[in-house]
């Protein structure tokens, strides 16, 4: 049945606004939800596999956004008009909610672009991107705990229709997806592994490993992360694309979101940030992986008790540490994990939970002000990293290493690190890998390990075997 709120007035408009959330009982699953959906405006889902306990347990879906923030940046881009304080002025504009319960009540749903974070720390900007968020007043959100749906609705000043309408639409859309057939056609262009291009040869890549060392012998940085992206011409259906990227890659912090001629497609299994409307924090910084090959439970082992991987992690932590330490009242950051393995498809990773609280009347844009973007894929220390990636790294990163996620009503936010993240433009579809690059880096080893986080994107594109082209992309990809 209906759980209303009472009626709570906006300080910004002086309105009455009232939010609504329903059960649904249905045997829908999210991926039926999404091919029920396919094509509706603005469909995104946040997906998560509840691999890791409680950081993952929900999932929400939704469609038909009242409003629409797209912010390309330019080389101008600084203090007020960069796009986090966009993004802060469209932010505190919407009326905040009261939260009944639910991981979201409505608000902004998106993607920062790792190029923002040039921004952020002063560097100048690197080629445009865009950043790119919409405002939803509905949504259907499943617990993966409880294996139930709930359908939500809040008025916001921009709402065109009463929330009752905006809750029987998702409880219908619900109740016709639970026969919906998620089997992706088979792709009219499924390009083998030889269409698979880097943005740079392989011994390229070797020569940018070789450089990030000399830099950091240097004693310029201690680690820097370094990403090739290879492009792959498929015909395929982005949101086909993503169920499929689902089935062989399930992931905690996975999302689908489509606009325009464009979708990004993410199975990240890195939690950035979560941000309680109560002003707990969490952060989850990933350092160290090996490919689920061979015997695995030796790779989990050799992972587990890597002094190498630990290190690196340790400094991340440092590194992350110091950024909260920026929003965060004194005394409330804890190391409740310092390192410990997680297993997931086709890799393990070595995982460092980070918590605290953030001082009073800090907002969300705030605590991405003060972390972004993530220093587990950027380096340290990370203004120097970040000056070395731009050096070597032939194309933008674009929503890759940055965050997708939401930017809710109620103060909170939940964003992941955009790993494991592809990028699909009409009839192309960029895959981003890489890894950390530290004293005792061996280029092979950090080549091959950029393989094995790409493997469940390539398998989802239908490309078994990684025998890449040597031949180097033009700057723009083409």
């Amino acid at each position: 049945m209906f759980a209303i709120l009472p009626p709570m007035a906006s300080t910004a408009t002086n309105t009455i606004r009232q939010t609504l959330a329903c059960c649904v009982e249905t045997d829908c699953t999210v991926g039926q939800l999404l091919a029920s959906l396919r094509g509706q405006a603005g469909l995104f889902a946040l997906e998560s596999s509840c691999n890791t306990g409680g950081y993952g347990r929900f999932s929400i879906v939704g469609a038909d956004p009242i409003d629409e923030l797209g912010h390309h940046l330019q080389s101008t881009d600084a203090g007020e008009h960069d796009a986090l304080s966009i993004l802060a002025s469209v932010t505190s504009a919407i009326p905040r909610i009261e939260n009944p319960g639910l991981p979201f009540v409505g608000g902004w749903v998106g993607f920062i672009p790792y190029e923002s974070g040039e921004a952020v720390v002063g560097i100048a900007l690197s080629d445009a991107s865009a950043m790119r968020f919409a405002l939803y007043d509905a949504a259907a959100i499943f617990d993966h705990a409880t294996d139930r749906w709930t359908v939500l609705a809040v008025d916001f000043p921009q709402s065109f229709t009463p929330a009752i309408e905006r809750i029987d639409l998702w409880k219908r859309r619900l109740t016709r997806a639970a026969g919906v057939s998620t089997e992706p056609g088979e792709s009219s262009n499924r390009k083998s592994i030889a269409s698979a291009r880097s943005n740079m040869t392989k011994g390229e890549y070797f020569d940018k490993v070789e450089r990030a060392i000399e830099y950091i012998r240097a004693g310029d940085i201690y680690q820097v992360n370094l990403t090739q992206r290879f492009t792959v011409e498929a015909a395929v259906d982005p949101l086909d694309l993503y169920l499929r990227l689902q089935r062989v890659n399930p992931a905690d912090y996975s999302a689908f979101i489509a606009y325009d001629d464009q979708a990004i497609l993410s199975a990240s299994p890195e939690l950035f940030v979560q941000l309680a409307c109560d002003g707990s924090i969490v952060t989850r910084p990933i350092k160290g992986t090996r490919p689920r090959i061979g015997d695995d439970d030796a790779m989990r082992d050799e992972l587990k008790n890597s002094e190498k991987d630990r290190a690196e992690l340790t400094m991340i932590v440092d590194l992350l540490r110091n950024d909260m330490g920026r929003v965060c009242r004194f005394g409330s950051i804890d190391v409740t994990h310092a390192a410990q393995v997680e297993t997931h498809p086709t890799v393990h990773h070595l995982v460092a939970t980070i918590v605290g609280c953030v001082n009073e009347n800090v907002t969300a844009v705030d605590v991405l002000r003060a972390m972004f973007p993530g220093g587990s894929i950027t380096g340290c220390p990370k203004i120097r990293a970040m000056e070395i990636i731009r050096e070597l790294e032939p194309t933008p990163r674009e929503v890759y290493c940055g965050a997708i996620g939401f930017l809710g009503a109620d103060g909170s936010m939940n964003m992941n690190i955009a790993i494991r993240t592809m990028i699909h433009r009409r009839d192309r579809v960029h895959v981003y890998a890489g890894g950390a690059i530290t004293a005792d880096s061996r280029a092979d080893d950090e080549y091959n390990e950029s393989l094995s986080k790409a493997k469940g994107m390539f398998r989802a594109l239908g490309i078994g075997e990684f025998d890449l082209l040597e031949n180097q992309l033009t700057p723009n990809g083409n």
